[in-house]
């Protein structure tokens, strides 16, 4: 059978510590509860209510707008579970999974949801949790089964004391999502969110989420750690280059770094450049798996402009293990490992060709030597 998900997206509050009415704060091309919103609608999930509040009219305006149901809770200045039993209950009768996010925790990924979805189908547990870096966060997905204990409860210790009771059959999902325990409570994170929503590439504590949760090696990790270091290098000598100059075109260093941090993470599978990128796809970063894909080989043509994806190929091919290494070396010590298989040498020499014009086109436009570059970010 389906299983038919809801969510409830509680938005209500006052907003007193940000100082600024959250729920209708921009981000991403709408609002900080229409991103929520769509979160959900992008997943499947086609019930949706949003609990209003203070200055219910605009909410209830917005969620609408974005594809929700809005419903009102008069006893809002009760704090927060009154607004959990205004959503539990607009449910109705018959009511299957739903998800619980607050409107003020805005960067869950979809596919983050997704996968919630996927393993709640699988395990069907009471409450099912993402988990990033060892701490639980939103949304939790929470089975029917706990509807009458939420309606049943009178609030002290909230929505947590009443999932804490169906703790011997919740279930976690590790997730490489800092959004699920990243909330908009000061106006620091509202920024924060501001600089990352809908990035398309890990963040640092993501990317070591994501190196802790398959396994990676030691040895790949400090190898990507010494790529991304020159690869960083790199990107800000470009980019000093370009100066404030109008027109100047500046390359994104968390795109550049993210993207090197997590070049290898498919390695040890056939076609590892390839496996790495559906991975980082399947994980909400499409942009670092377009380089991934591609750190392989890359031809740049004369007019085309040094994107990231150049600037973590050429930081690859000037790493060996986790220090620098001359490019042509690289290339060489492959031709003198594979030389006697059938056209190896002739496409190594060709990669190398192409590798070379790559590093002779960064050369000429940073006015300095990459392979000095790496050799002084590795130092």
């Amino acid at each position: 059978m389906t299983t038919m998900f809801s969510a409830i997206i509680p938005a209500a509050g006052l907003s007193s510590r940000m100082g600024r009415f959250k729920p209708l704060l921009p981000l991403d091309g709408g609002t900080v509860l229409s991103r929520c919103v769509r979160l959900f609608r992008e997943c499947g999930v086609e019930r949706i209510v949003v609990v209003t509040g203070e200055r219910a009219d605009e909410v209830a305006a917005c969620a609408m707008e974005a594809g929700a149901v809005a419903v009102h809770n008069p006893a809002f200045e009760q704090g927060m579970y009154s607004s959990v039993l205004t959503g539990v209950r607009a449910l109705g009768p018959g009511a299957e999974p739903f998800f619980m996010l607050p409107a003020d925790i805005p960067l869950v990924r979809p596919e983050t949801v997704r996968r919630l979805m996927d393993e709640f189908r699988r395990t069907r547990p009471s409450v099912l949790y993402p988990r990033f870096d060892g701490e639980r966060g939103h949304p939790p997905c929470i089975g029917p089964e706990v509807i009458p204990a939420i309606l049943d409860h009178g609030g002290d210790g909230g929505l947590r004391a009443v999932l804490d009771g169906f703790e011997p059959n919740a279930r976690d999902l590790d997730v490489a999502d800092f959004g699920t325990v990243h909330d908009l409570d000061h106006p620091e994170d509202y920024e924060l969110a501001l600089a990352v929503a809908g990035i398309g590439y890990p963040l640092e504590d993501e990317c070591a989420e994501l190196f802790r949760m398959h396994g990676i090696s030691d040895h790949i990790l400090g190898h990507c750690r010494a790529v991304a270091a020159v690869a960083v290098a790199l990107c800000e000598r470009l980019n000093d280059r370009q100066g404030d100059r109008p027109g100047a075109v500046h390359l994104d260093p968390g795109l550049v770094l993210g993207a090197a941090l997590t070049h290898d993470i498919g390695k040890g599978t056939k076609r590892h450049e390839a496996a790495g990128a559906e991975l980082l796809r399947e994980y909400g970063f499409p942009k670092a798996a377009d380089i991934v894909a591609a750190h392989f080989d890359v031809a740049l043509a004369d007019d085309a402009p040094i994107t990231e994806k150049e600037v973590v190929f050429l930081a690859d091919k000037l790493v060996r293990c986790h220090g620098p290494v001359p490019l042509e070396g690289r290339y060489l010590e492959k031709v003198a490992m594979y030389r006697h298989e059938e056209g190896a040498e002739e496409a190594i020499l060709g990669r190398l060709g192409r590798a070379k014009a790559v590093m002779a086109r960064f050369d000429r436009e940073m006015n300095g030597s990459s392979e000095h570059i790496a050799r002084e970010a590795l130092a």
